[in-house]
Order: C-alpha cells, then sequence, then structure tokens
C-alpha cells in the first residue's frame, strides 16, 4: 500500500478551506498510510490560528502536516504547489486545490488506481486538447519519481493559468500516462468569482491604470498597463474566431501577436504619459481635459480608453495577461519536447512545521 500525500496550498482563502480540509481529512483518514501537507503562503486571513484551535488533534495524530512560509507577498501558483509538493513524503503526491474536495475515500481509489496502472499514472481531468473542467484542472496526482524528473511545475509561468497542463504535458513526456478522474464525486468544489481567482497575485495588487484601444474587445486588442511606480507593460492581443473553442494553446482564442509584448517605464503628467522601452525607444502620448489618452500616426489619431477597476472588462484583461503569457510558455516546452524545467531550482524556500518557530526547515 503506497504512502499518499494530498497537499493543498492555502493564501487567504480561510474561506474555502476551513470548508473544505476538515472534510477531505475526515472522508480519507481511513487509509492507513496518508498524510495531509498544508502550506499556508504567508496567508494575512487568520489561517496559522484557525489551523491552531480546530486542527490540532490531526496535526498531532501526524495526519495533517502544517507548514508556514513568511516570505511571499504575492501569491505564486508554480512555486507555492512546488514548495509544497517537495515537502510532503509519499510515493504517490496529489495537488486539492483550497476549494476543492477530495472526495470519500479519495485515497484508496488512487492507491487502486496506481496499482493497476503502475508507477508512470498521471491522475487528472485534463485532456491533451481541452480542459474539460476548468475548476478541477489543479486536481492531479503523480508519483514522487515524476515530480522530480519534471521538476514541478513551471515557474517562470505569471499570473493565473496552464501551470497544470504544462506539467501533465511534461510529465507524458516522461512516459507518463493519464488516467482521467471522471467520477462526479470527486469533482466537488466551491466556486468562485474572477477577482477572488486574481486577488492574491502581484498584477492586479499592482495596477495603477488600464487603457485599451477599444473599449470592449473584438478582434484586436492593444492593452497597455502601468504598474504602481514606473513600470509598464503593453500587449496586442488578437483572436483567432476558429480557436474560440480552444483552451489549451489559446484562451478562448486569444493569444499574442508575434513581437506583441513590450515593456519598459513610464512618466506620466496631467497633460502626457511618455513611455521608454527597453529597447531605447520613446513613445509619448498626449492627454486631453478629460483624462483620455491619445496617439498620433500620419494616417489617424487613437484614442486609449482607460478600463474602469472592477468591471468585466479590467479582470478579462488582468487574467488575459498571465493566460496568454503562459500559453505561449507552455507551447514552446511542448514543441522543444522539454521535460524538465526551473533549473536554478524549483520550490525553494524557508518554512515552519506545525507552528514550532524554533527551528525554520529549508526548502532545497
Amino acid at each position: 500500500m503506497k504512502k499518499i500525500s494530498i497537499c493543498t496550498v492555502c493564501m487567504n482563502r480561510l474561506t474555502y478551506l476551513r470548508e473544505t480540509l476538515p472534510v477531505n481529512i475526515k472522508e480519507n483518514m481511513g487509509y492507513p498510510n496518508i498524510e495531509f501537507v498544508l502550506l499556508d503562503y504567508n496567508s494575512q486571513d487568520g489561517l496559522e490560528e484557525w489551523v491552531k484551535e480546530n486542527m490540532s488533534e490531526y496535526i498531532e495524530s501526524n495526519i495533517l502536516k502544517y507548514y508556514k512560509t513568511d516570505k511571499p507577498q504575492y501569491f505564486d501558483l508554480s512555486h507555492s504547489k512546488n514548495m509544497a509538493l517537495k515537502l510532503a513524503t509519499g510515493d504517490i503526491v496529489c495537488m486539492v486545490d483550497a476549494d476543492n474536495y477530495a472526495g470519500p475515500k479519495y485515497a484508496e481509489w488512487i492507491n487502486s488506481v496506481f496499482f493497476r496502472n503502475g508507477k508512470n499514472t498521471i491522475m487528472t481531468t485534463i485532456r491533451k486538447t481541452y480542459i474539460p473542467l476548468r475548476d478541477q484542472g489543479g486536481k492531479l496526482c503523480f508519483s514522487r519519481e515524476l515530480l522530480h524528473l519534471t521538476r514541478g511545475f513551471d515557474e517562470s509561468l505569471v499570473g493565473y493559468g496552464i501551470d497544470d497542463v504544462d506539467l501533465v504535458s511534461r510529465m507524458e513526456k516522461a512516459n507518463g500516462k493519464r488516467y482521467f478522474i471522471d467520477d462526479e464525486k470527486y469533482l466537488k468544489f466551491i466556486g468562485h468569482t474572477m477577482k477572488e481567482r486574481l486577488e492574491n497575485h502581484f498584477l492586479l495588487n499592482n495596477l495603477k491604470n488600464v487603457y485599451v484601444v477599444h473599449s470592449e474587445l473584438t478582434n484586436e486588442a492593444e492593452v497597455l498597463y502601468l504598474l504602481h511606480g514606473d513600470a509598464f507593460f503593453s500587449v496586442d492581443y488578437r483572436l483567432v474566431t476558429k480557436d474560440e473553442k480552444e483552451w489549451v494553446n489559446t484562451y478562448g482564442g486569444w493569444g499574442i501577436k508575434k513581437d506583441g509584448h513590450k515593456q519598459g517605464n513610464y512618466k506620466e503628467t496631467a497633460k502626457d504619459l511618455t513611455l521608454e522601452l527597453e529597447d531605447g525607444r520613446i513613445i509619448t502620448y498626449v492627454k486631453d481635459d478629460s483624462g483620455i489618452v491619445f496617439s498620433k500616426t500620419e494616417e489617424q489619431t487613437i484614442h486609449w480608453v482607460r478600463i474602469e477597476e472592477g468591471t468585466e472588462v479590467y479582470y478579462d484583461v488582468v487574467m488575459g495577461y498571465g493566460e496568454c503569457i503562459n500559453r505561449k510558455i507552455y507551447v514552446d516546452n511542448d514543441l522543444e519536447d522539454r521535460i524538465s524545467v526551473n533549473s536554478a531550482g524549483w520550490g525553494e524556500g524557508e518554512v515552519f512545521l506545525n507552528h514550532d518557530r524554533s527551528k525554520m526547515i529549508v526548502v532545497e
């Protein structure tokens, strides 16, 4: 009987975790060789206190291992998951997001699947060509051997999305075989909004203004992201209509044009906005009395409309940035037949175990 580790990372998601984690433990603690690994990724919502007050019996019985890192300021999907997975001691390691339920006797079922199908099994909902269940894409099980062979989730990914697709694809190149999680009893989750998906990520917390050439996204959109401080990046997005149902290689048909990602620093006054690109070029936009930014070419005047914070389009362009950038990285990994990533290190950091501050654990 294989040892199974069920890993969950949490940053300011106590609202979900206090619903899912106790159920996940109770429904699976009958499996005799199991551990739950909870990584508190520097939560500021009372997670540490809640664990101390409500989960002590599981910590004392060694079913639950509670790790906390104080370093991260923002949530990093790949790094946080890699850290939790490296802390796990199971032969089979599993990811279950904080808003997901594992399911009754999930561990027993995992063990039986690996017994029948072998150590190269990858349990996932993700297909090679499509993502049928967006909210359960992060539910994965694989051997420690496959994890270390691939060096985990790609930490060059930014923001939100496609981390699980990329990892499963690279594991498959390392002779992993997909086994699909289809039974509804293993697919229960707590729904949440686009804002909730993004609220702990760097971009949403550092975005000053967003401008788009069109107020509504059409088949093409040039979006300008101004960050607090003086950094900016601009992205030329393109929608390929025939790919609107394609969510693996594109973000519902959206992608970034070739050479369509630029970045640099900006200066802003009441009258103008000046962008200095990394290649040294300088572009100056003019503001009218209402604050609308426009630029002129020989052919036309282009108006840049500010996207209002909190609107659906605002969250779309924040989400879309990471989703599109990450898909380019995934496609490059796929075309280059990469198995291993993160050559400079993965899942590294410092944690404390079970509220004990007297001994720091270095993850390397």
